[in-house]
């Protein structure tokens, strides 16, 4: 999002130079100046970085060239527009703002150094660099007051574009805001829907819980019935039915009785299913 926004005011930027150069080029014709050349040259300069800017993803790098052209292009204007007498200390002062605005971290920090050290040079060091501090007598007044008027349009046309952008921005932030908001409603609800299935699920576990105890209980109750009807089929009535069993044995070497070997035929079937259910119910 930054980053976005510092393209935007680069190329915003873009758009009010050329519009500057190319007054200053008119100006040129009006006047019968020898920069029309030079003027125009730059206005065709800054149009090229105006349209890279839509070919380089990350302007940082492209934003500081185009600031050190800018910041030499300043200097010959300092030295034929009167210096501190012209215009040209204005606009290296918006200028500054606008680095600001279109860099940031150590290549903010650099260029905003490599300005003040040269205005250093050119107002404290004049004698050194060669360039007059002050040459009223190298601009007009009525055109000092017309650049002036410019300057102010164009700083003027900045700031509603950065009002614009901060409302827009401001905007959209209170639109993502309120969407948040409505998110974190859905995400409560959601919450308090998951808290009410938690809540079922806990208390389907304890019932669950305590209906398998139940059954666990009746299983036992069961097993113990079946261990002492074992008991009861094994001993109880099996016993007499082996003692009969017995007794028909005995009774049937000593004669030969076929009713009697029914009989025994009978018991050894019964004894034959008692010991079936003894290994069902084991």
């Amino acid at each position: 999002m930054k980053g976005t926004l510092e393209k935007t005011i680069f190329r915003f930027i873009l758009v009010l130079a050329v519009t500057y150069q190319f007054y200053q080029v008119i100006n040129g014709l009006l006047s019968s100046a020898s920069t029309i050349l030079l003027n125009t040259g730059i206005a065709l300069f800054i149009a090229f970085i105006y349209f890279l800017t839509f070919r380089v993803k990350n302007i940082r790098y492209l934003a500081f060239s185009f600031h050190l052209a800018v910041l030499l292009i300043m200097i010959y204007f300092w030295k034929e527009s009167g210096g501190l007498a012209g215009t040209v200390p204005l606009v290296v002062f918006i200028y500054s703002t606008w680095i600001i605005l279109t860099l940031r971290g150590w290549l903010q920090v650099l260029m905003l150094s490599i300005c003040l050290l040269v205005f250093v040079c050119l107002t404290e060091f004049s004698w050194a660099v060669g360039i007059r501090v002050a040459d009223p007598g190298k601009i007009p007044p009525l055109q000092l007051a017309i650049d002036y008027f410019v300057i102010t349009i164009i700083l003027a046309a900045f700031l509603i574009f950065l009002k614009n952008k901060f409302l827009s921005h401001r905007k959209h932030i209170e639109h993502r805001h309120q969407q948040l908001q409505n998110l974190a409603g859905i995400l409560l609800k959601q919450t308090d829907t998951l808290r009410h299935s938690q809540e079922e699920i806990r208390s389907i576990n304890e019932n669950l819980e305590l209906i398998i105890e139940q059954r666990i209980r009746r299983i036992e109750e069961r097993n113990l019935q079946l261990e002492e009807y074992a008991f009861i089929n094994a001993h109880i009535v099996r016993g007499p039915l082996c003692r009969i069993m017995g007794l028909t044995t005995l009774i049937q070497q000593e004669q030969n009785d076929s009713a009697l070997s029914a009989v025994q035929e009978k018991a050894k079937h019964v004894d034959a299913i008692i010991r079936r259910i003894n290994e069902i119910t084991r």
